[in-house]
């Protein structure tokens, strides 16, 4: 990786679930064989062994704090959208990330979404070069019988049911019109 990846979350939530979550202290991530597969299965270089250490979360007290400092960080384009029709949130940011051990905290927190998500298929995060035209995808988190799972087997978009590929890139195109017009250039100092 050497261009910052796009994350874009799609989660079907209800307002009090979702309310719950944002209120939440972040989950401490726990170090399992998931976690182990996904980091076994990725090309970075100079990797490091996954420890505890590494696997983190972000220093902020509340869930609902992890996603302010991301949209108040006016580089990254993050968005944080409810559909109350659809009891949907989509979450992720145009400009995310290079790194995988930068990564790590965001990963913990769409994990620790499982407590609080209504099942559904439609449940996913993925990171991937969005605006770089590269088919390569850094991660990509499903969830399925109450779990949230970091596929160690998802590289390519190819990997990726391709309706929630166009789904994604749709609505980052969306934010991307959106944001961009109202993005403030001198912010960008």
């Amino acid at each position: 990786m050497s261009e910052l990846s796009s994350l874009y979350c799609k989660v079907k939530i209800t307002k009090p679930q979702l309310k719950k979550f944002l209120n939440a202290p972040l989950d401490e991530p726990e170090l399992n064989q998931n976690w182990l597969d996904f980091w076994e299965s990725r090309k970075m270089y100079s990797k490091s062994i996954l420890t505890q250490e590494l696997l983190r979360t972000y220093n902020d007290n509340s869930n609902q704090e992890v996603v302010d400092g991301w949209i108040d960080y006016p580089e990254a384009m993050a968005f944080s959208d409810y559909d109350e029709t659809t009891e949907e949130w989509h979450w992720g940011m145009m400009f995310f990330s290079e790194n995988y051990v930068e990564m790590i905290p965001m990963f913990a927190f769409i994990i620790s979404l499982e407590k609080y998500v209504t099942e559904s298929q439609e449940n996913k995060a993925i990171v991937f070069p969005f605006f770089w035209g590269d088919d390569s995808v850094d991660a990509y988190i499903y969830f399925e019988n109450g779990k949230a799972v970091l596929s160690p087997k998802v590289q390519v978009l190819k990997d990726v049911d391709s309706e929630f590929v166009e789904q994604t890139k749709d609505y980052l195109d969306k934010k991307w019109d959106q944001l961009s017009k109202e993005m403030n250039l001198n912010d960008l100092d």
